[in-house]
Protein backbone atom coordinates (compact mmCIF):
# COMPACT_ATOMS: atom_id res chain seq x y z
CA UNK A 1 0.00 0.00 0.00
CA UNK A 2 2.80 2.43 0.88
CA UNK A 3 4.55 1.68 -2.41
CA UNK A 4 1.31 2.12 -4.34
CA UNK A 5 0.65 5.55 -2.79
CA UNK A 6 4.23 6.66 -3.48
CA UNK A 7 4.06 5.61 -7.12
CA UNK A 8 0.60 7.07 -7.65
CA UNK A 9 1.68 10.51 -6.42
CA UNK A 10 4.71 10.56 -8.68
CA UNK A 11 2.91 9.12 -11.70
CA UNK A 12 0.23 11.78 -11.30
CA UNK A 13 2.99 14.39 -11.53
CA UNK A 14 4.21 12.65 -14.67
CA UNK A 15 0.76 12.74 -16.28
CA UNK A 16 0.48 16.47 -15.58
CA UNK A 17 3.74 16.98 -17.46
CA UNK A 18 2.74 14.69 -20.35
CA UNK A 19 -0.67 16.34 -20.75
CA UNK A 20 1.07 19.61 -21.41
CA UNK A 21 2.62 18.17 -24.58
CA UNK A 22 1.19 18.16 -28.09
CA UNK A 23 1.04 14.43 -28.86
CA UNK A 24 0.09 13.30 -32.38
CA UNK A 25 -1.58 9.90 -32.79
CA UNK A 26 0.95 7.48 -34.27
CA UNK A 27 -0.03 3.83 -34.69
CA UNK A 28 3.21 1.80 -34.85
CA UNK A 29 4.17 0.52 -38.29
CA UNK A 30 5.89 -2.62 -37.07
CA UNK A 31 7.29 -3.63 -40.44
CA UNK A 32 8.94 -0.23 -40.86
CA UNK A 33 10.20 -0.28 -37.28
CA UNK A 34 11.69 -3.74 -37.73
CA UNK A 35 13.38 -2.75 -41.00
CA UNK A 36 14.85 0.49 -39.67
CA UNK A 37 16.06 -0.90 -36.35
CA UNK A 38 17.78 -3.87 -38.04
CA UNK A 39 19.45 -1.75 -40.73
CA UNK A 40 23.02 -0.89 -39.66
CA UNK A 41 23.00 2.06 -42.06
CA UNK A 42 19.86 3.54 -40.52
CA UNK A 43 19.83 6.39 -38.02
CA UNK A 44 17.52 4.14 -36.00
CA UNK A 45 19.76 1.07 -35.90
CA UNK A 46 18.77 -0.49 -32.60
CA UNK A 47 22.15 -1.08 -30.98
CA UNK A 48 23.19 2.54 -31.46
CA UNK A 49 19.88 3.90 -30.19
CA UNK A 50 19.94 1.56 -27.20
CA UNK A 51 23.50 2.53 -26.30
CA UNK A 52 22.44 6.18 -26.29
CA UNK A 53 19.43 5.32 -24.13
CA UNK A 54 21.45 3.50 -21.45
CA UNK A 55 24.05 6.29 -21.58
CA UNK A 56 21.29 8.70 -20.45
CA UNK A 57 21.24 10.71 -23.70
CA UNK A 58 18.46 13.27 -23.22
CA UNK A 59 18.69 14.41 -26.87
CA UNK A 60 16.84 11.27 -28.01
CA UNK A 61 13.62 12.38 -29.72
CA UNK A 62 10.13 10.93 -29.45
CA UNK A 63 10.71 9.22 -32.80
CA UNK A 64 13.88 7.68 -31.36
CA UNK A 65 11.86 6.47 -28.40
CA UNK A 66 9.20 5.01 -30.68
CA UNK A 67 11.91 3.01 -32.44
CA UNK A 68 13.46 1.99 -29.12
CA UNK A 69 10.25 0.94 -27.42
CA UNK A 70 8.53 -0.84 -30.29
CA UNK A 71 11.81 -2.00 -31.82
CA UNK A 72 12.35 -3.93 -28.60
CA UNK A 73 9.89 -6.50 -29.99
CA UNK A 74 12.52 -7.54 -32.54
CA UNK A 75 15.50 -7.88 -30.20
CA UNK A 76 16.88 -11.29 -29.14
CA UNK A 77 16.36 -10.58 -25.43
CA UNK A 78 12.73 -9.51 -25.73
CA UNK A 79 10.29 -11.20 -23.34
CA UNK A 80 6.63 -10.12 -23.08
CA UNK A 81 6.14 -10.80 -19.35
CA UNK A 82 9.57 -9.94 -17.94
CA UNK A 83 10.22 -8.91 -14.36
CA UNK A 84 13.32 -9.13 -12.17
CA UNK A 85 14.35 -10.24 -8.70
CA UNK A 86 15.66 -6.72 -8.08
CA UNK A 87 12.19 -5.24 -8.63
CA UNK A 88 10.77 -7.71 -6.11
CA UNK A 89 13.42 -6.63 -3.57
CA UNK A 90 12.50 -2.97 -4.12
CA UNK A 91 8.83 -3.71 -3.47
CA UNK A 92 9.71 -5.43 -0.21
CA UNK A 93 11.92 -2.54 0.91
CA UNK A 94 9.47 0.23 0.07
CA UNK A 95 6.45 -1.69 1.25
CA UNK A 96 7.97 -2.06 4.71
CA UNK A 97 8.86 1.62 5.22
CA UNK A 98 6.85 4.76 5.92
CA UNK A 99 9.79 6.73 4.51
CA UNK A 100 13.14 5.05 3.82
CA UNK A 101 16.24 6.79 5.21
CA UNK A 102 19.12 8.02 3.03
CA UNK A 103 20.99 4.68 3.15
CA UNK A 104 17.85 2.76 2.19
CA UNK A 105 17.15 5.09 -0.73
CA UNK A 106 20.71 4.48 -1.96
CA UNK A 107 20.03 0.75 -1.83
CA UNK A 108 16.75 1.26 -3.69
CA UNK A 109 18.70 3.21 -6.31
CA UNK A 110 21.27 0.42 -6.64
CA UNK A 111 18.58 -2.22 -7.01
CA UNK A 112 16.67 0.03 -9.41
CA UNK A 113 19.66 0.27 -11.72
CA UNK A 114 20.11 -3.51 -11.60
CA UNK A 115 16.45 -3.95 -12.52
CA UNK A 116 16.70 -1.52 -15.46
CA UNK A 117 19.84 -3.19 -16.77
CA UNK A 118 17.69 -6.31 -17.21
CA UNK A 119 14.31 -4.71 -17.97
CA UNK A 120 15.18 -1.34 -19.56
CA UNK A 121 11.67 -0.08 -20.30
CA UNK A 122 10.10 -1.01 -16.96
CA UNK A 123 7.89 2.03 -16.33
CA UNK A 124 7.56 1.42 -12.59
CA UNK A 125 11.29 0.76 -12.43
CA UNK A 126 12.11 4.05 -14.13
CA UNK A 127 9.66 5.80 -11.84
CA UNK A 128 11.35 4.35 -8.76
CA UNK A 129 14.86 5.33 -9.93
CA UNK A 130 13.59 8.86 -10.62
CA UNK A 131 12.17 9.03 -7.08
CA UNK A 132 15.36 7.55 -5.58
CA UNK A 133 17.54 10.16 -7.28
CA UNK A 134 15.24 12.89 -5.96
CA UNK A 135 15.36 11.46 -2.43
CA UNK A 136 19.17 11.19 -2.51
CA UNK A 137 19.54 14.78 -3.67
CA UNK A 138 20.75 14.18 -7.24
CA UNK A 139 18.44 16.55 -9.10
CA UNK A 140 20.39 16.27 -12.37
CA UNK A 141 19.96 12.49 -12.63
CA UNK A 142 16.37 12.80 -11.42
CA UNK A 143 15.68 15.01 -14.46
CA UNK A 144 17.38 12.47 -16.74
CA UNK A 145 15.15 9.63 -15.54
CA UNK A 146 12.05 11.80 -15.58
CA UNK A 147 12.87 12.54 -19.23
CA UNK A 148 13.13 8.81 -20.00
CA UNK A 149 9.87 8.02 -18.25
CA UNK A 150 8.02 10.96 -19.78
CA UNK A 151 9.10 10.10 -23.32
CA UNK A 152 8.21 6.43 -22.95
CA UNK A 153 4.76 7.32 -21.61
CA UNK A 154 4.25 9.82 -24.44
CA UNK A 155 5.29 7.12 -26.91
CA UNK A 156 2.58 4.76 -25.61
CA UNK A 157 -0.12 7.41 -25.27
CA UNK A 158 0.55 8.59 -28.83
CA UNK A 159 -0.64 5.25 -30.24
CA UNK A 160 -4.33 5.82 -29.47
CA UNK A 161 -6.83 6.71 -26.78
CA UNK A 162 -7.66 3.21 -25.53
CA UNK A 163 -11.40 3.73 -26.01
CA UNK A 164 -11.88 1.17 -28.80
CA UNK A 165 -10.06 -1.83 -30.20
CA UNK A 166 -9.12 0.25 -33.26
CA UNK A 167 -7.62 3.00 -31.07
CA UNK A 168 -6.05 0.76 -28.42
CA UNK A 169 -2.79 1.68 -26.73
CA UNK A 170 0.16 -0.40 -28.00
CA UNK A 171 2.44 -1.87 -25.31
CA UNK A 172 5.44 -4.23 -25.32
CA UNK A 173 4.83 -5.68 -21.86
CA UNK A 174 1.59 -6.68 -20.15
CA UNK A 175 2.61 -4.85 -16.95
CA UNK A 176 2.63 -1.58 -18.91
CA UNK A 177 -1.14 -1.87 -19.35
CA UNK A 178 -1.63 -1.48 -15.60
CA UNK A 179 1.01 1.24 -15.39
CA UNK A 180 -0.83 3.28 -18.02
CA UNK A 181 -4.09 2.87 -16.09
CA UNK A 182 -2.39 4.35 -13.01
CA UNK A 183 -0.73 7.13 -14.97
CA UNK A 184 -4.10 8.12 -16.42
CA UNK A 185 -5.56 8.19 -12.93
CA UNK A 186 -7.70 5.06 -13.15
CA UNK A 187 -7.90 1.92 -11.03
CA UNK A 188 -8.21 -1.58 -12.44
CA UNK A 189 -11.75 -2.87 -12.05
CA UNK A 190 -10.78 -6.53 -11.76
CA UNK A 191 -11.85 -7.81 -15.18
CA UNK A 192 -9.38 -8.54 -17.99
CA UNK A 193 -10.57 -9.95 -21.31
CA UNK A 194 -8.72 -10.81 -24.50
CA UNK A 195 -10.75 -9.83 -27.57
CA UNK A 196 -10.86 -11.74 -30.86
CA UNK A 197 -8.64 -9.07 -32.43
CA UNK A 198 -5.94 -9.62 -29.76
CA UNK A 199 -6.64 -6.59 -27.60
CA UNK A 200 -6.61 -6.71 -23.82
CA UNK A 201 -9.66 -5.02 -22.34
CA UNK A 202 -9.18 -3.90 -18.74
CA UNK A 203 -12.24 -2.83 -16.79
CA UNK A 204 -12.01 0.28 -14.62
CA UNK A 205 -13.37 1.09 -11.20
CA UNK A 206 -15.91 3.91 -11.08
CA UNK A 207 -14.24 7.08 -12.32
CA UNK A 208 -15.07 10.71 -13.05
CA UNK A 209 -14.86 10.11 -16.82
CA UNK A 210 -17.47 7.33 -16.61
CA UNK A 211 -15.24 5.03 -18.64
CA UNK A 212 -16.00 1.31 -18.25
CA UNK A 213 -12.57 0.20 -19.46
CA UNK A 214 -9.61 0.66 -21.80
CA UNK A 215 -8.16 -1.40 -24.66
CA UNK A 216 -4.51 -2.35 -25.19
CA UNK A 217 -3.23 -3.80 -28.45
CA UNK A 218 -1.21 -6.94 -27.65
CA UNK A 219 -0.89 -8.52 -31.11
CA UNK A 220 2.88 -8.04 -31.11
CA UNK A 221 3.14 -9.40 -27.58
CA UNK A 222 1.46 -12.61 -28.76
CA UNK A 223 3.82 -12.81 -31.75
CA UNK A 224 6.78 -12.34 -29.40
CA UNK A 225 5.44 -14.98 -27.02
CA UNK A 226 4.93 -17.45 -29.87
CA UNK A 227 8.45 -16.73 -31.14
CA UNK A 228 9.88 -17.28 -27.65
CA UNK A 229 8.03 -20.59 -27.31
CA UNK A 230 9.33 -21.67 -30.73
CA UNK A 231 12.91 -20.90 -29.72
CA UNK A 232 12.52 -22.83 -26.46
CA UNK A 233 11.42 -25.95 -28.36
CA UNK A 234 14.75 -26.13 -30.21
Amino acid sequence: MKLKILLLCCLTALLTKVNGQDVKTLIPDYQEIENLTKDKGSAFYYDRLYNRYVADDTTLTLRDYRMLYYGYFFQPGYAPFYHTAASDSIKLMLGAQDEPDAAQWKEVLRLGQVNLSQNPFDLKGLNIVWIAYKRTGDSLMARVYFDKLRKLVQTILATGDGLTEETAFHVVNVSHEYDILSILGYEFGGNQQLTDSKCDYLSLKTNSDNLPGLYFDVKQIFRGYEKMLGQNRH
